[in-house]
């Protein structure tokens, strides 16, 4: 903005005096006794119109019309430009009212005008006090690379853009560059282009900053004398709404002045030859995969910022958890400087603890900005209507289409709803390029793959732009589309490829597959489209181990019998099946759940899918299982198996489980040569087949079956090292059904019998996270009893009625398998302290557990427990024969480790 010196050498201007102040249109400067006001751009508009017409009556819509051409704008933001116009003016000259009120009617400016034509004058080299100067700028965090980086490209021929996305901080990163590489004598000239609301007005705003007469033919040639003969650093700040204008001055001057150091900024490239870009993004900030500490989390520039900003306002040493909450704002935010302070200006005049539930629903709630602070400035929705209003028609379409996308989506998602919008193929493509170059749209490459994103805030504004537009039904019924027939090519690929590809491909869809559900089952969405979209997601529930949400989808589902109706009997078969499993995996297994396999098989069998059918019948002998009957499980298995003449050696799946079933009914011999050539086919962890369709990766669960048959068999070093190595690959595809299996059944079953407890607690404890997860009740209560177990291994007298607790739990979920293993650890921890008669009343309780008969994998250690009690009440003939009887039972299973705990006992005993 000119100072004085400047005006003096503006001619062919008009000028307007009131009071104390001159207002010149074309140099959109507005003086108070000499000395520049600072006035936002709606401001300045609204100030010249009502001067330009002082007396008159100025209509709203005359007004709407003028600082908001082509925009539908609400009456509140006028009434906000003229309420901070009027403050502006009333600060510098408080007696004098300038603007009035007309109720009903509009405004008038009401004090005296004088309007005249300055007489032209000469242009005289200018002195650096007549430049422009750059605006106070705050302390930059986490900018240190950016300033070395293009301070280093200063020297080179050309000028350097800073392009980002606003409020990235982009002016404040010039500014401090400037400042820190003028030397003495050297000075800044800032050309501001924010308030140039028509690229006519580009010249007089970069010759005025220099203090050039707009009396010359050329004023432009005046600025490059300036630079040819003066040590000046020219920082041209907001071109991107000029840019055409702006590219053509800026590449003239840099051809002309090569060496001439200039920095402009904008929010796309200018494209011109001689333009350095340099991207800016936003402020580095912990992502979602990282587990920090406070301290660790105070070293991102993002939550430094928040914090210091937070600070200004008097907030004490910041807590662990305001910390945590600060790196979620932060995170939602992408690290952008402007709405990091903003939200931390809110957040500042709250509780410490109220941070965490702030911004849970939106941004909305941020206050404004600083009062000097520009006026795209105040607030983020007014920094994302500068960047929409300057878009073309294509462009800003385009953006509220992509709206409806939750994260990441790709070209030929954007491409599935350019016809909701009118938009050809072309102009579409050109669309979404543009709105990157302008830094609307985030681009990033995966695997040489470019996906799109748009930031959480902007995609807010987007939708809102979205929600009043003629095409959003349009648009959110060809985004349900898209996600269905994605989520369908996405169920092809599920049996070619490793459960970790597969997740890396189709993980982040689960936003999308909500929105699009959400949409489809809205009374004015189509239910028929939703049921298509339950069926397509079901993979994806089940390898992301949601459970709950499936089930509650399929329910959704199921209210539209219409919709049903039209199912074909494959689909009909998928939804019933993961019904069934969806019931099966919960806290307390639904009392409907043998029903609901069963109506699994009968639509497996409806739809002739040789698959299906597997999948439906495996599925039903899991449940049987964990309901303790593991032969009624394999009854059922080999029966279907002959009578479709099935080899299991074709089904890996199938296999695994039955060699795992056949371990719970006590036939390790069997389930030994069916692992070992599991292992041979299929056990390769780097190359696993992927997902079991019965909710187990097959790698991890051949591992856990192999883990648990060894250390039955006697070889618990060799059983711990191979479900490590399933607990890791399982966590690493963080897969919670495979972690939950692998910890549950082996890993923490046989750290705790071997008396690992530092191993067993540490497991303990990542069970129980996954019980938080996924609420299946099974690793709920099987983390309750270790915890209990471990308790009282360690002299823990409370440990007894946590044990007590979760089997009752477990009972209650009817989850019956391995109840009897529970009940006779229980008794050896009331041996270990001498309740002979506790002990004897929980194995009297596992003894009579209703499929007692049918999970026999721990029928030797039922008796070693049985002769434990007696021998502690001193009977010794009735210990030595329940001995016997142990380590014959364990001799005919080939129960190595049972036998070696008994003879220990026998020991013991003697």
């Amino acid at each position: 903005m000119p100072n004085d010196g400047d005006l003096r050498a503006l001619s062919k201007q008009n000028t307007y005096q009131f009071g104390d102040f001159r207002l010149l249109p074309e140099a959109q400067a507005l003086l108070h006794k000499g000395q520049p006001v600072a006035l936002g751009g709606r401001g300045f508009d609204i100030l010249t119109l009502l001067v330009t017409r002082a007396g008159e009556v100025v209509s709203k819509a005359d007004l709407f019309a003028h600082v908001w051409p082509d925009y539908i704008v609400h009456d509140h933001n006028l009434k906000v430009n003229v309420g901070n116009l009027r403050r502006s003016l009333a600060e510098l000259d408080p007696l004098t009212e300038y603007i009035a009120t007309i109720a009903g009617r509009g405004y008038k400016f009401v004090a005296a005008v004088d309007n005249n034509r300055p007489t032209a004058v000469r242009h005289t080299p200018s002195i650096p006090s007549h430049y422009a100067a750059p605006p106070h700028v705050r302390e930059l965090f986490g900018r240190d690379d950016a300033i070395r980086q293009i301070s280093e490209k200063l020297d080179l021929p050309g000028y350097i853009a800073i392009v980002g996305p606003g409020g990235a901080g982009k002016t404040s990163l010039a500014v401090t560059i400037a400042r820190h590489c003028c030397g003495a004598g050297e000075a800044i000239v800032f050309a501001d282009l924010s308030t140039v609301s028509d690229p006519r007005f580009v010249v007089p705003a970069i010759a005025s900053a220099f203090g050039i007469s707009l009396g010359l033919d050329d004023p432009i040639s005046g600025v490059i004398d300036v630079l040819r003969s003066s040590e000046v650093f020219l920082v041209i700040d907001n071109c991107e709404h000029v840019i055409s204008m702006a590219a053509t001055l800026v590449e003239r001057i840099s051809s002309e002045v090569p060496a001439a150091r200039i920095l402009a900024t904008s929010r796309e490239p200018l494209r011109t030859r001689h333009e350095q870009i340099h991207f800016l993004s936003g402020l580095a900030y912990p992502d979602d995969t990282a587990l920090l500490s406070t301290s660790e989390a105070l070293q991102f520039p993002a939550i430094q910022l928040f914090i210091a900003k937070s600070q200004e306002a008097g907030l004490a040493e910041p807590t662990d958890v305001y910390v945590r909450s600060v790196v979620s704002i932060c995170r939602r935010l992408e690290g952008l400087a402007l709405a990091i302070e903003l939200a931390a200006g809110t957040a500042s005049v709250l509780a410490p603890s109220a941070l965490g539930d702030l911004f849970k629903d939106g941004f909305d709630s941020m206050n404004r900005g600083a009062r000097d602070a520009p006026l795209r400035h105040q607030t983020l929705e007014a920094t994302l209507d500068w960047s929409y209003r300057l878009l073309p028609e294509s462009e800003a379409v385009l953006l509220s289409l992509v709206s409806v996308f939750s994260g990441r989506f790709s070209a030929e998602d954007a491409e599935a709803l350019y016809a909701a919008g009118a938009l050809d193929p072309m102009a579409g493509r050109d669309a979404l390029a543009q709105l990157v170059a302008k830094s609307l749209v985030a681009a990033e490459y995966d695997g040489g793959i470019a996906h799109y994103r748009l930031a959480e805030s902007t995609g807010a504004y987007a939708a809102q732009r979205l929600f009043g537009s003629r095409y959003r039904e349009k648009a959110r019924r060809q985004f349900a589309i898209r996600i269905r027939d994605k989520l369908q090519i996405a169920e092809r690929e599920w049996s070619s490829q490793t459960s970790r590809e597969w997740l890396r491909k189709y993980r982040r869809q689960i936003d999308d597959v909500r929105a699009a559900i959400g949409w489809a089952f809205d009374p004015a969405g189509d239910a028929g489209l939703g049921v298509g979209l339950v069926v397509a997601a079901l993979p994806l529930w089940q390898e992301l181990s949601a459970f709950r949400e499936m089930l509650a989808a399929i329910d959704l589902a199921g209210e539209n019998s219409a919709a049903l109706q039209g199912l074909a009997p494959l689909c009909r078969a998928k939804l019933s099946t993961a019904r069934a499993w969806a019931m099966t995996l919960a806290r307390h297994m639904h009392p409907q759940t043998d029903d609901a396999w069963r109506e699994s098989i009968f639509h497996a069998g409806e739809s002739n899918d040789s698959e299906f059918q597997i999948r439906s019948v495996c599925g039903q002998a899991v449940f049987l299982a964990y309901s303790g009957r593991p032969r009624t499980a394999l009854r059922s298995m080999n029966d279907f198996a002959a009578a479709k003449g099935l080899d299991w050696a074709v089904a890996p799946d199938g296999k695994r489980l039955l060699a795992h079933i056949k371990i719970y009914a006590g036939e390790f011999n069997s389930a030994s040569a069916h692992l070992d050539a599991l292992m041979k086919d299929w056990g390769h962890l780097e190359e696993g087949h992927g997902l079991s369709r019965f909710q187990v990766d097959l790698p991890v669960g051949i591992r856990l079956s192999q883990a648990f048959l060894l250390w039955l068999q006697g070889d618990a070093d060799r059983a711990s090292s191979l479900v490590d190595r399933a607990i890791v690959r399982a966590a690493d595809l963080d897969h919670m059904i495979s972690l939950g299996n692998a910890i549950s059944l082996t890993g923490l079953p046989i750290a705790f019998v071997e008396g690992d407890l530092e191993t067993a607690s540490r497991l303990q404890q990542q069970l129980a996270e996954v019980g938080r997860r996924e609420t299946v009740g099974i690793y709920e209560g099987t983390a309750r009893f270790f915890a209990g177990a471990i308790q009282s291994a360690r002299g823990e007298g409370a440990g007894f009625a946590l044990m007590h607790d979760s089997i009752a739990g477990l009972l209650r979920g009817g989850w019956r398998a391995r109840v009897p293993f529970y009940r006779s650890l229980l008794a050896e921890a009331y041996i270990a302290v001498g309740d002979m008669l506790s002990a004897e009343e929980c194995l009297r309780a596992a003894a009579g557990e209703i499929g007692i008969r049918e999970e026999r994998w721990w029928h030797p250690d039922l008796w070693r427990v049985a002769g434990m009690i007696e021998a502690g009440n001193a009977q010794s003939q009735k210990a030595a024969r329940y001995f016997r009887r142990s380590l014959d039972c364990a001799r005919t299973m080939g129960a190595g480790a049972a036998i070696r705990r008994t003879r220990l006992a026998m020991a013991e005993m003697d």
